[in-house]
């Protein structure tokens, strides 16, 4: 399936600010339907129980694992070793950040596939869009999306990996490595966050989301980057998924798919 071509004369910052835009629009949706944006705080709930322990051991092992890395770079004490020390520590904080909110995200919407399919269900339906929920079973959805989950946690690491290298560089390392891993996690997450809204326009598998949302690949970015960022903030990735949700819906809804997906006919009467 095809989406239409983005806008040509756009330019890339627009777009980018516009997605960024369309995240923050899932916020409305705490006014327009609160209770069952409450119940899409469960599932990140019970996630961040799993996920806090990790997080605790990383910074319980931080001050070691930079100090390591700096005793392997530079010989002896002093300013320099010091500084090495900081900067390696951040380099970790961000890898580690990369693919857990990541993980997170893959790991809550698995959870909570049943509310999250709703709460999408629900904000198409306040803008008039009525799809065709996937013809799919339960379980054969829940198989595919950690199979695909899966797949692109593979992909998270070596990139942490590349960007924890680059965090290593003096000054402008740890910027640099902060920028483009908003923009990797960004694109990552909106992947993840418009399964529902997309499989409902009758596109599936993550090669075909790929190709959808390539097409406006600034405002998926700038759309992801916002979420990355929200789930950076202390008890984020709690509070934020139900809005990155209705977020993403919002996102599908812009990319002109509506008119490619036919609602299911009436049965028709027997005689």
């Amino acid at each position: 399936m095809t989406s239409s071509s983005p806008p040509g004369r756009r330019g890339v910052v627009a777009e980018v600010a516009r997605g960024f835009r369309t995240a923050l629009s899932g916020l409305r949706t705490w006014g327009t339907n609160p209770r069952l944006m409450v119940v899409g705080l469960i599932p990140g709930l019970i996630t961040a129980v799993v996920f806090g322990a990790g997080a605790v051991l990383i910074v319980m092992n931080l001050e070691s694992w930079s100090d390591g890395i700096a005793d392997a770079l530079v010989a002896g004490d002093g300013w320099f070793s010091d500084a090495l020390q900081v900067v390696a520590a951040l380099a970790i904080l961000g890898a580690a950040a990369l693919v857990g909110i990541y993980t997170f995200t893959a790991v809550t919407l698995v959870i909570g596939q049943p509310f999250f399919e709703r709460l999408a269900r629900e904000v198409d339906a306040s803008q008039g869009f009525v799809g065709a929920d996937p013809e799919e079973g339960a379980w054969r959805s829940i198989v595919r999306g950690i199979g695909e989950a899966l797949r692109l946690a593979l992909l998270t690491v070596p990139l942490a990996v590349v960007l924890f290298l680059i965090g290593l560089i003096p000054v402008v390392g740890g910027v640099t490595a902060f920028v483009l891993g908003a923009a990797f996690g960004g694109w990552f997450l909106a992947l993840e966050l418009t399964t529902s809204p997309l499989a409902r326009r009758g596109v599936l598998t993550l090669h075909d989301r790929r190709a959808v949302l390539r097409g406006h690949r600034a405002r998926v970015v700038g759309f992801g980057a916002a979420c990355f960022l929200a789930f950076l903030l202390p008890l984020g990735a709690i509070a934020f998924m139900p809005a990155a949700v209705a977020g993403a819906t919002h996102l599908v809804q812009g990319l002109g798919l509506q008119a490619q997906v036919t609602p299911p006919r009436p049965a028709a009467p027997r005689t």
